[in-house]
């Protein structure tokens, strides 16, 4: 038996298929610090639970709602709650839009157990977390097709180290993708924070979708195997 040292993470899963509703519980309630207190099928029966989830994860495609209502009437229901969405939809636009919506983190259903599990995790403590493939698919655009931001002052490299951080990565991460120092990236972020008046994570995704930064041009993310594949 798992010994629990940490307060649980407890967890309401929304997913129309019973059977992935099951293969997720029985992932996370392998882990020491997660556990499930809510599973539905639809937002009708999510929305009716008597419970208080730290952390949502939901489907985008459930048999109540359109995908672009899930995550908005999820934050109404559930307003001190992170949510993450677990979709086998993974076009870049409607990442965009559902994390313009309110989610903290988006994983497709391609994803290792372990991409799932951080994602829960980050989301749990504030963070925002996009699954690395659809992070790469993000970032791999040229920082040149990012359109300017305007106000704020930032400059070029300051920009670019903004929407690294927007898509989830630590300032180590950033500092290898950019060929800096962890220092420099440091500053740099500094800056930034002292520029825009925003000083959390979840500010600068808001700022950058705002901006453009993190606009799609469309594709798929994490297209290989199957997109109910989840390992257990």
């Amino acid at each position: 038996m798992v010994q629990r040292s940490e307060p649980v993470i407890e967890l309401a899963l929304v997913d129309e298929q019973t059977l992935f509703r099951d293969a997720v519980r029985a992932l996370v309630e392998q882990e020491g610090d997660l556990g499930v207190v809510a599973s539905a099928a639809t937002l009708a029966e999510i929305e009716a639970v008597d419970a208080a989830p730290r952390v949502v994860v939901t489907d985008l495609v459930l048999p109540d709602a359109s995908s672009d209502h899930v995550v908005p009437r999820l934050r109404t229901r559930f307003p001190d709650a992170a949510i993450i969405v677990l979709s086998a939809v993974a076009e870049l636009p409607i990442v965009q839009r559902t994390i313009a919506s309110g989610a903290s983190g988006y994983v497709s259903r391609t994803a290792s157990s372990d991409e799932l599990l951080a994602g829960i995790r980050a989301v749990a403590c504030g963070r925002a977390y996009l699954q690395p493939a659809i992070g790469v698919a993000f970032a791999s655009r040229s920082p040149a097709d990012a359109p300017p931001i305007d106000g704020g002052g930032l400059t070029p490299r300051e920009t670019e180290v903004l929407r690294l951080l927007a898509l989830g990565h630590t300032n180590a991460e950033v500092a290898q993708l950019v060929g800096a120092s962890l220092r420099t990236i440091e500053t740099h972020r500094a800056h930034i924070h002292q520029k825009l008046g925003r000083h959390t994570r979840a500010e600068l995704v808001r700022y950058s979708l705002d901006a453009g930064l993190l606009r799609a041009d469309g594709g798929n993310a994490a297209t290989d195997g199957s997109p109910d594949s989840i390992t257990t």
